[in-house]
């Protein structure tokens, strides 16, 4: 019998796993973060920073450092918007598109290797006590942030204690 661990414990060690495993796909690898964006900027043809931003819960500046990189891997290229000169509307190119693509496989296959031996209950309930331990977390004052805006938090508690 394999020995069992806190939560807190075992939710690293998750995590650490599915890196594991995506990274292991080589060329085919795509952080998160920048496929679901190749994703809604895919889906959303001409859309802004600011849009990407918004959907995506980060600050601006994560996305336009992400849209750099992406824009020198060839994923994706940036237009000035014609009704706004000092905005960028963005699309996918054709590799983004098959980046994009390819790495969907890989995260499907991710899931699909998690969930193995799953009935479609215990998916539900999964998700559902997830769910539960993020809303046992969250202090009221943070319950509507986005991510961006928890993380903002969280660095500037971290940043306090580090002066």
């Amino acid at each position: 019998m394999k020995k069992k661990y806190p939560i807190g414990r075992q939710l690293h060690r998750l995590d650490l796993l599915m890196l594991l495993h995506l990274r292991s796909h080589g060329e085919d690898y795509i952080p998160p973060a920048q496929m679901r964006m190749l994703e809604f900027i895919e889906n959303n043809r001409g859309c802004t920073q600011a849009e990407v931003a918004e959907e995506m819960q980060v600050s601006p500046a994560s996305v336009a450092q992400s849209i750099k990189r992406m824009e020198a891997s060839g994923f994706v290229k940036r237009e000035v918007c014609k009704g706004n000169l000092r905005a960028n509307s963005l699309c996918v190119t054709s590799e983004g598109s098959a980046a994009a693509k390819n790495c969907r496989v890989v995260f499907d296959g991710l899931e699909a290797r998690m969930f193995q031996g799953f009935s479609e209950e215990e998916k539900r309930l999964t998700n559902e006590l997830i769910t539960r331990l993020i809303v046992n977390l969250e202090p009221d004052e943070v319950g509507s942030m986005n991510n961006a805006e928890l993380s903002q938090l969280v660095n500037a508690e971290s940043d306090k204690k580090n002066k």
